[in-house]
């Protein structure tokens, strides 16, 4: 089922795709994961990994990872033993494609 706060805006439309797309190949996603600070766009989660997402359509994947960091969103899961990684997405609303992404790795996974 897609949840149902992630189907209003045209920023909500490409999470919606991105959403349905992962759950298509048997991933583990969650959209619009709650904080205290925020709501996380999506996390997915491997055996291995945890990628925290954040969309941008009117913005940069620079800001995308800054409002990962100030909303502090890495912090659900650093009790976590898999390597977590950020994912700041822009999307440019002239092509309706992926424009730019950055990825920032906050612990390799090794630690206890």
């Amino acid at each position: 089922d897609i949840p149902y706060d992630i189907q209003l805006s045209n920023e909500k439309y490409y999470q919606t795709i991105f959403f349905v797309l992962l759950r298509l190949l048997a991933l583990d996603v969650d959209c619009e994961v709650r904080t205290e600070a925020g709501r996380i766009d999506a996390v997915v989660k491997t055996a291995a990994r945890i990628f925290v997402f954040e969309f941008k359509l009117q913005g940069t994947a620079e800001e995308a990872l800054q409002q990962i960091h100030q909303r502090r969103y890495p912090e659900k899961y650093t009790a976590d033993s898999r390597e977590l990684l950020l994912v700041g997405a822009a999307f440019d609303p002239q092509t309706r494609n992926l424009e730019h992404w950055l990825v920032e790795r906050i612990s390799d996974g090794n630690s206890a």
